[in-house]
């Protein structure tokens, strides 16, 4: 089976297209029931105008006959009321028989005698709805499908016409006549409220507007899609110029950098790229600088040793012991290369063995001075240090977590360091200070100095200041970067600075223990 696999542009590209037509989907499906439930509100409140205005033509109907017994006696004159007031077609009440003939008036029709068509005061009953049969036949509109009549009911909530068992779901319009000052309710008009469209003029408006808020969504979907594929590809751009220099940095073109045209993410990203293609190639110089400081320090010691043995090997020079005795003194300087990088080394990855106590810091340092006076002694120096003043300053007191042996180490490398590059006569002078949190310790050392900018090198590891001072009084360069990893592996600093002597002023900083 084949494997698909879908590049990042593909996949945001499907990302912003799918979270867009989600947006739009829900924005149709939450516009379309709002129109449909707004829309049915809105015929529900015209209705309801209509049956506002329908339960006042009932009153006045009420006050001509003062009650509903013509009504219900002439079923088809409250038909008539129902078919002008809704714009119904006239349905006449259901009988057996014939239907009745319209041009006929109705059997109980009486005519008003004469005394009553000349009497001023008589109340009239008006034609029902005479504007509203009118403005149907202008706007040339059919009659309305669905419609359903109105209920009349008494005073009582007793229905008059409509069916008993639907008057608890109708909503209902009071009938009010006015006497005088007073306001009494003679009956009321109920409807039963719409719960969907029924009219066919309601219904083609709404599908139309369904069409249209469909057509406005598959717009806006199409402009979603051309708008997303000029999105994706900008923002993939970026990515594929960092896929690019990664393929650049992993076939060891260093100098790779790239372009940062943002300050999002992915700018932060591509300078972050850039400062690791920079750490990288220094790397990469510094590697290639220490192959070849090993490569030259581990050449010299066998060179000479070659030398010194072919010498012997063809007669030139005697096996005497003063040349067995040169001969142990390049192993010897060999030996202690070897051993500096396997330290150095061990230190690197973690893996010096650290047995930490408590321990007080002087005190070693104090044994260490004594183990090397003769030393400074034999090469002119004057190693100074006041043993009294660091009793009095409680320096002496002070306790660190440390190891002994790496300690001793430690102070015996920068000892040595003094030994090798301190021009006679000098000196080597030691101080101790301690703060609330540590305890430091100050080495300052006569002539020849430093300069400002070497001073951050010196624990770089091979790195001497004069690279043509002859071996014999110099080391491999690898004493103070030991120093450096013993005291960071104590969480504490190593720094160094001009002296006031003329030499190089080393600060070892340690944290106090217990912590204060």
């Amino acid at each position: 089976m084949v494997a698909v696999v879908f590049n990042i542009r593909f996949k945001l590209f499907t990302t912003l297209l799918l979270a867009v037509s989600s947006v739009v989907l829900c924005m149709y499906l939450v516009m379309q029931w709002s129109f449909d439930r707004g829309f049915l509100n809105y015929v529900n409140k015209q209705e309801q105008q209509t049956l506002e205005d329908f339960a006042n033509a009932m009153s006045v109907e009420w006050q001509h006959s003062g009650s509903w017994q013509d009504l219900i006696d002439n079923k088809r004159r409250w038909h008539t009321f129902v078919s002008d007031g809704f714009d119904l077609p006239f349905q006449p009440p259901s009988h057996g028989g014939a239907p009745p003939d319209f041009r006929r008036p109705p059997p109980d029709f009486r005519r008003p005698s004469d005394d009553n068509r000349k009497a001023p005061n008589e109340l009239r009953r008006p034609p029902p709805f005479p504007e509203r049969g009118k403005r149907t036949q202008q706007n040339n509109r059919p009659p309305q499908a669905g419609v359903r009549p109105p209920f009349l009911l008494d005073e009582n909530k007793k229905v008059i016409f409509g069916r008993p068992e639907q008057v608890d779901e109708l909503t209902l319009y009071p009938i009010t006549v006015s006497d005088k000052e007073l306001t009494k309710t003679v009956g009321y008009i109920g409807q039963l409220r719409k719960t969907e469209l029924t009219d066919q003029l309601d219904l083609s408006f709404v599908e139309q507007q369904s069409d249209t808020f469909s057509l406005v969504a598959a717009l806006m979907l199409f402009i979603s899609m051309l708008a997303a594929f000029p999105a994706a590809a900008h923002l993939v751009k970026p990515i594929k110029r960092l896929m690019l220099g990664t393929q650049l940095l992993t076939r060891g073109q260093y100098e790779t950098s790239i372009s940062v045209t943002s300050k999002d993410e992915l700018g932060q990203l591509s300078l972050n790229f850039n400062s690791l293609a920079l750490t990288l190639k220094e790397n990469e110089k510094a590697r290639q600088q220490w192959v070849a400081d090993i490569s030259h320090e581990l050449r010299t010691p066998l060179a000479v040793l070659k030398g010194e043995i072919e010498a012997i090997q063809d007669g030139v020079r005697q096996s005497t012991p003063d040349a067995i005795s040169s001969l142990h003194s390049e192993v010897e300087h060999l030996n202690r290369l070897v051993g500096d990088l396997y330290e150095l080394s061990m230190s690197d990855i973690g893996a010096l063995n650290y047995q930490k106590e408590s321990l007080r810091p002087v005190n070693t340092l104090l044994s260490v001075l004594e183990s090397f006076t003769y030393e400074f002694e034999q090469k002119g120096l004057v190693l100074a240090y006041d043993e009294a003043k660091m009793q009095g300053s409680g320096a002496i007191d002070a306790e660190v977590l440390g190891d002994t042996t790496r300690l001793k180490q430690l102070f015996s490398n920068l000892l040595k360091n003094t030994l090798r590059y301190t021009d006679s006569p000098g000196q080597l002078k030691v101080e101790a200070e301690m703060t609330s949190k540590e305890i430091t310790l100050h080495f300052k050392d006569s002539a020849p100095g430093v300069s400002e900018h070497e001073m951050g090198l010196l624990f770089e590891r091979l790195y001497r200041v004069e690279a043509s001072r002859n071996r014999a009084l110099g080391g491999a360069g690898l004493g103070l970067s030991i120093c450096s990893n013993i005291v960071k592996a104590h969480e504490g600093s190593i720094k160094a600075k001009a002296s006031p002597y003329g030499g190089v002023w080393i600060s070892v900083s340690l944290p106090l223990y217990p912590v204060s």
